[in-house]
């Protein structure tokens, strides 16, 4: 993928003021969330998930084009044979791909000898289906973690130029590093690191800028949050799954009214995400790292 005029022109400082990246983690509603809680087998319908991702993935990107922006979409690798005309459809719109894994499954639940093999085939199947260089990763909820960061050697040795993996604040019981550079970086071992969005509010770290966060915060919030960091001048990292911007996300059940509510509230939010995107500028991920860290990474 070569480098866009917007980012040949300065996608920090350009027209519109600071630029954010805008990513897609593409997956269903199920997979999504099998490690989280229990979901009945009767649920797991991988025909039936492909098209709900096929169905709310199109809606998003429907809404992109309607707001002219082009966005980071990280499809897990299996949909490259399970789903190859979407994944070339999202390319042939402008839109950089990225890896997801190979399944949604948590880095540090995996051997690092299967790691290795399963993400690298799914980064070739991405990039054969694309037509693109896959330049980037994020592992399945956030799940780099300090049990595996040895992964981030393994992106290096396959050829990835950045992790959006890390989210650096401490307070969930399953993701994030506590005490994390919280701003863009590049690694020890040359990796490029964009962490997910946080903020400081009295005195304590924050995460915010998509998924759950972006469902549960009123949308000025997530704007206020996004407009106070980028006066300090850190880009936001923005992300949303298809299930929370298209009309399809399966009804699982039993399920507690905690639950429901965290997992359900605010989905099928197109209306949302639109009013999120205007009055800011986003876009694929690999421009602002790009212009940031230079040719290198040409």
């Amino acid at each position: 993928m070569g480098m866009s005029d917007t980012a040949e022109k300065g996608v920090s400082a350009g027209r519109g003021g600071m630029a954010n990246a805008l990513t897609v983690d593409v997956e269903g509603f199920v997979e999504s969330n099998r490690q989280s809680f229990a979901i009945g087998e009767k649920y797991v319908d991988r025909a039936a998930e492909d098209r709900e991702i096929e169905r709310n993935t199109e809606v998003t990107l429907e809404v992109l084009a309607g707001a002219g922006t082009k966005a980071t979409f990280f499809f897990l690798g299996r949909l490259a044979k399970a789903l190859p005309g979407l994944v070339r459809r999202t390319a042939e719109a402008g839109h950089e791909i990225g890896c997801h894994n190979f399944e949604h499954l948590r880095v540090f639940g995996i051997e690092q000898k299967e790691f290795r093999e399963k993400l690298g085939a799914a980064k070739k199947d991405l990039e054969a289906v694309s037509g693109q260089r896959v330049w980037g990763f994020r592992a399945p909820d956030f799940s780099i973690t300090k049990a595996s960061l040895w992964a981030l050697d393994v992106l290096k040795e396959l050829g990835f130029v950045y992790d959006s993996s890390i989210y650096p604040f401490g307070l969930h019981d399953v993701y994030g590093i506590k005490g994390a550079e919280p701003g863009l970086n590049k690694l020890a071992n040359g990796l490029v690191e964009f962490p997910l969005s946080t903020t400081t509010v009295l005195g304590k770290r924050l995460p915010f800028g998509g998924g759950g966060y972006f469902r549960l915060y009123p949308v000025w919030l997530t704007r206020a949050f996004l407009r106070r960091e980028n006066r300090a001048g850190n880009p936001g990292m923005f992300y949303i799954h298809p299930y929370e911007v298209g009309p399809v996300a399966p009804r699982v059940a039993p399920m507690s009214a905690y639950r429901r509510f965290r997992h359900y509230y605010h989905c099928a939010g197109r209306a949302r995400l639109a009013q999120m995107l205007q009055g800011f500028r986003f876009v694929p991920a690999i421009e602002i790292v790009k212009e940031r860290y230079g040719t290198e990474f040409a």
